[in-house]
C-alpha cells in the first residue's frame, strides 16, 4: 500500500445506542407527507444499470438551481465529489488551500489523491482572512481552494465579496462547499456564469433530508464540469437515489418550511447555552452550533449520559476544543434544552 495510505485512519461514524442523535447535521424531520409513497410508486429499473448522465435528476436540478444541466454533475455524496475534484485539480505538485478550522473530509481527499495542503486559518477561529487567502492562493503550487460557506464546524457564512475576491484574484479553481446553504439563504450559484474557475457544491444531505441516500452535486460553467465528468466513474449515483432526489424537489415548498423551523430551534438552542456562564457559543447561519463549555470532554460525556450524541470537535484549530449539536425536531430540543439546565446544575455553572 502506498505510504500515503498507511499513515490514514479511517473515517468512523460513532453509534451510541439510546441515544438522540444531534452530531451530524441531518434533517431530523420525517419526509414531507406523500413523498414516500410518490417515490416508492415510481419505476424504478434495479436490474439495469443507472443512467450514467443522470439526465432526469439534472434537468430537476437546474429547474430549482437555474444552472444549465450542462453545468451540473451528481455524485454519491459531497465526500465523492470533493475527492473527484482533488483527482482532477489536484495530486502531485499541486496543492489545497483551505481555512481551518474547516471540514475534515478536505484533508482526507487530498492525502487520498496525493494533493498537498495550504492553510490559511480563520481569523479568531470566525472570519476568512481574504487578504492572505489571496496570497497563499496565489503561489504556484496552490491550484484549488476549497471555502466552505456556511462553515462547517463554526456556521459562519463568509461575505460573498470575499469568497469573490478570492475567485478574482487567484484564478485558480474555487470551489464554494454550500452544503448548509438553504439554512444561510444565500448563494454564490447566480455568479458561476462570471468565472469558468468557480465551482459550488450541494447536498441533498442536508436540508432535503436524503443522507442516507448519498446524493450531492456539482454547478459550475458547463466546460468546467465537462472537464471534471471525464473523471467520473461511470455510474456513481444509483438509480433508487437519483430518483429520490427527482422526488425530493418536487416537495421544495414543505421542506422550505421544515427549514424556516429548523432556522428558528438552532437559534434557540444557541440561546439557550448562550444563557449558561461560561460557555462561549459561536454565531451560525446553518442548523447547527458549535460552542465552548468550560470542559468539552466533560460536558459531552454528560451529554451521552443523558441520552444525546452531540459532535466532541477535539482541538479545534484556532478555537481549541468544542463541540458542535444540530437541531432535532421542536420536541426533541426541548429535552436537550432540559438536559443543558441540568449539567450546568450538576457542574455548578448556574
Amino acid at each position: 500500500a502506498r505510504s500515503l495510505i498507511r499513515a490514514l485512519r479511517p473515517y468512523e461514524s460513532k453509534v451510541v445506542p439510546d441515544c438522540l442523535k444531534l452530531d451530524a447535521n441531518e434533517n431530523p424531520f420525517p419526509w414531507p407527507e406523500g413523498m414516500k409513497e410518490d417515490l416508492l410508486s415510481q419505476k424504478v429499473a434495479l436490474t439495469r444499470y443507472p443512467d450514467g448522465s443522470a439526465i432526469e435528476l439534472r434537468k430537476a436540478i437546474s429547474e430549482y438551481t437555474g444552472v444549465p444541466a450542462e453545468g451540473i454533475l451528481v455524485g454519491n455524496g459531497s465526500d465523492e465529489l470533493i475527492q473527484l475534484l482533488l483527482a482532477v485539480f489536484g495530486g502531485e505538485e499541486k496543492a489545497l488551500l483551505v481555512h481551518p478550522p474547516t471540514f475534515s473530509m478536505y484533508y482526507a481527499a487530498a492525502k487520498v489523491t496525493g494533493t498537498g495542503i495550504k492553510e490559511v486559518p480563520l481569523i479568531g477561529g470566525i472570519s476568512l482572512d481574504t487578504e492572505k487567502m489571496v496570497e497563499v492562493g496565489s503561489l504556484p503550487e496552490v491550484n484549488v481552494i476549497i471555502v466552505c460557506s456556511p462553515n462547517n464546524p463554526t456556521g459562519t457564512l463568509y461575505p460573498r465579496q470575499e469568497i469573490l475576491k478570492i475567485v478574482q484574484e487567484t484564478g485558480k479553481i474555487v470551489i464554494v462547499d454550500e452544503a448548509y446553504s438553504e439554512f444561510a439563504g444565500e448563494s454564490l450559484i447566480n455568479e458561476i456564469s462570471n468565472y469558468p474557475n468557480l465551482i459550488v457544491m450541494r447536498t441533498f444531505s442536508k436540508a432535503f433530508g436524503l443522507a442516507g441516500l448519498r446524493l450531492g452535486y456539482l454547478l459550475g460553467q458547463p466546460s468546467t464540469i465537462e472537464l471534471i465528468n471525464r473523471a467520473r466513474q461511470p455510474f456513481n449515483v444509483n438509480a433508487f437515489s437519483q430518483k429520490a432526489g427527482v422526488v425530493a424537489l418536487k416537495y421544495l415548498r414543505e421542506y422550505q418550511e421544515q427549514i424556516e423551523v429548523l432556522k428558528v430551534e438552532i437559534a434557540d438552542l444557541a440561546a439557550e447555552l448562550g444563557r449558561i456562564p461560561g460557555i462561549q457559543v459561536f454565531q451560525t447561519r446553518a442548523n447547527f452550533v458549535l460552542f465552548k463549555p468550560d470542559n468539552p470532554d466533560e460536558w459531552a460525556k454528560a451529554f451521552a449520559e443523558k441520552g444525546f450524541m452531540v459532535r466532541n470537535m477535539g482541538e479545534l484549530p484556532v478555537i481549541g476544543k468544542a463541540l458542535r449539536v444540530s437541531s432535532g425536531t421542536p420536541q426533541e430540543n426541548e429535552l436537550f434544552k432540559k438536559a443543558i439546565r441540568e449539567i450546568a446544575v450538576e457542574r455548578g455553572s448556574i
